[in-house]
């Protein structure tokens, strides 16, 4: 009979070459010789989004606008405005976005393509591409580049469609900007080598309480931007300033929201109560409690002991 540690190493043998051969008929499987690849899918266009440098806009509705690149930001062109970077970034997707099928013009004989005349038109530098309808199967949408109707996923079209008010970043302050001035309606900072110095200068205000007041502005973002016309009568006066620019602006409150309209370009900005709060406000301090009193010690009017009594 053979000896048990020979039949253990012929069983580990004998599953190692399972594996192995498991491990082979998998990798021959999954490389499936002698079965063509499937073709890559289609792009919509050619265009590399990075070189795209002007978007015009035809909008079912309102004015025909565009968008135009300096170096790495966009800005509408008029009125001259800051572009929303991720919408642009996600509109610029369109042009490589895959084409599910590749139909012709004349094909739609009862102009179930709808792309003549189209629904909206957006133009990349030189390439148009015209939106028509969608088609309820797998929520897609036709589209045309020059001679050829593709359908793609439907999630372009509302930006596509879109006003240039859409547009406008709801950021108040460029990207990488440091703020060194502040005119508030009742405060005013101005940023100096030894820190913030404020006039008029507030009572028992700590440094902490005005770096959160200038990081609000840092950061402020709008709930919404919306087209507007002369600046209100009673709006007070705001205005930011860094190394390079200035923003001049005009506050007024609505209801419970705040406006901050634009002295140079017909917008404003809506900003919620709690928001315009932050924005105006130098936040509260919780108050610091009262040292304590040093011991008091007065040896020329001492209280008087009871050996004093005795004698008196």
């Amino acid at each position: 009979a053979a000896a048990p540690g020979a039949l253990m190493r012929g069983r580990l043998w004998l599953n190692l070459a399972l594996v192995l051969i498991v491990a082979l008929l998998a990798a021959i499987a999954w490389q499936q010789p002698g079965k063509t690849p499937p073709p890559p899918a289609t792009r919509l266009t050619a265009l590399d989004p990075g070189s795209v440098a002007h978007i015009a806009f035809h909008p079912p509705r309102g004015e025909p606008f565009a968008l135009q690149r300096e170096g790495e930001t966009w800005f509408i062109e008029q009125p001259r405005l800051r572009a929303q970077p991720f919408r642009v970034r996600t509109l610029l997707e369109l042009l490589t976005a895959p084409s599910a099928a590749q139909l012709a013009p004349a094909d739609d004989q009862d102009n179930a393509f709808g792309v003549e005349p189209p629904q909206t038109r957006v133009v990349f530098d030189d390439t148009e591409i015209a939106f028509g309808l969608t088609n309820p199967v797998g929520l897609r949408r036709y589209v045309r580049v020059g001679d050829t109707v593709h359908l793609i996923e439907d999630r372009y079209y509302h930006h596509a469609a879109s006003q240039w008010v859409d547009w406008v970043d709801r950021r108040l302050l460029p990207e990488g900007v440091t703020l060194t001035g502040l005119q508030l309606p009742d405060l005013t900072l101005s940023r100096a080598d030894t820190g913030w110095q404020l006039d008029p200068p507030p009572p028992a205000i700590g440094a902490d309480a005005i770096t959160a007041l200038v990081e609000e502005w840092q950061r402020a973002y709008a709930m919404d931007v919306e087209p507007a016309g002369e600046l209100p009568g009673d709006a007070k006066p705001l205005r930011l300033e860094w190394d390079g620019g200035a923003l001049d602006l005009g506050i007024v409150r609505d209801g419970d929201e705040w406006l901050l309209y634009r002295r140079d370009t017909p917008v404003r900005y809506r900003f919620s109560d709690n928001q315009g709060q932050r924005l105006l406000e130098l936040p509260q301090q919780a108050p610091q409690p009262p040292a304590a009193a040093p011991p008091h010690h007065d040896h020329d009017h001492a209280a008087p002991t009871a050996a004093d009594d005795a004698g008196a």
